[in-house]
């Protein structure tokens, strides 16, 4: 199965959830083999359709390389973004377990964002999740769809992130040893300007933890310098596992710094960074927000 079939197949899932009377997003995230095998929902294809109209199609061929889902820390909701494989053209789509929508797609030729949502109260200001996928094009011009006859007419969902957003500096003097050294490991994965705009709150920790992993099993065959203790690991003389989080960053440190800097002088193994750094990019910046 390949990938845009993976995220269709993730997008019926949730959208099952708008009938459960509990939501339980954990086996999707945790095995994704799961997501793969789920019929399809035709409420959910109806919706997609319904919301893009004659736009699906640009929407949905750009899930070509599928990107770490994740789960909104403010909702039962989940975020999921693809990309093409050969230029920039890109999609991503919250969806909320009642059925509420938000998505938006980037067409690099283009060079234009269009956003959709079935929520009203979500239409003249982007969701806040789909807000950080188009500050990833800065230049892009920003269309909102022209809509009548929403299903959702409000909620106490607030979609302006802009205070949140562009008030976030870099303070070293505020940032304890574990965050100091989570900021520097982001730095070598991302850039300075993605690092320095963070706040390095645990689930940040989180993130990037998951992302040091995801370079290390990338890049398994790498021998020139010790490969470092990831999260899952069992703890040498203890009964229990490593935990992600700036504290694993922190007393890691000096095994994962020399890893990554090692990976990026072999043109073989940058690209497990670049792949995980693409990859990750949007998850860590939403959970600097919190969202």
């Amino acid at each position: 199965m390949n990938y845009k079939h993976i995220i269709f197949s993730s997008l019926l899932f949730v959208s099952n959830l708008t009938f459960a009377s509990t939501v339980d997003l954990n086996k999707y995230f945790e095995n994704k083999s799961e997501v793969s095998i789920i019929s399809q929902n035709l409420y959910v294809q109806n919706e997609l359709r319904s919301i893009l109209g004659q736009e699906y199609k640009n929407f949905s061929q750009n899930f070509e390389v599928f990107h770490a889902p994740y789960k909104l820390k403010t909702a039962k909701a989940v975020y999921i973004e693809g990309k093409k494989t050969l230029n920039n053209d890109a999609s991503a789509a919250t969806i909320y377990d009642d059925g509420r929508m938000y998505l938006a797609y980037y067409d690099s030729h283009k060079n234009v964002i269009r956003y959709f949502t079935n929520d009203k109260s979500c239409s003249k200001v982007a969701h806040p999740s789909i807000q950080v996928f188009m500050n990833h094009y800065p230049n892009a011009k920003i269309q909102f769809t022209k809509k009548t006859g929403f299903k959702y007419l409000g909620t106490s969902q607030n979609c302006n992130i802009q205070d949140m957003r562009f008030s976030q500096k870099k303070i070293v003097a505020s940032d304890t040893p574990a965050q100091a050294a989570t900021r520097s490991i982001a730095e070598k994965i991302w850039n300075p300007s993605i690092a320095n705009s963070l706040d390095i709150n645990d689930e940040v920790g989180v993130v990037i933890s998951k992302a040091v992993k995801s370079i290390t099993t990338c890049s398994a065959n790498f021998n020139l310098v010790p490969k470092p203790h990831t999260m899952g690991d069992l703890i040498t003389g203890k009964s229990y596992f490593i935990s992600p989080g700036i504290d694993y960053i922190r007393d890691y440190f000096k095994e994962i710094m020399p890893y990554i800097l090692g990976l990026k002088e072999q043109p073989t193994y940058q690209a497990c960074i670049n792949a995980t750094a693409l990859n990750y990019r949007t998850e860590l910046e939403l959970a600097s927000l919190g969202i």
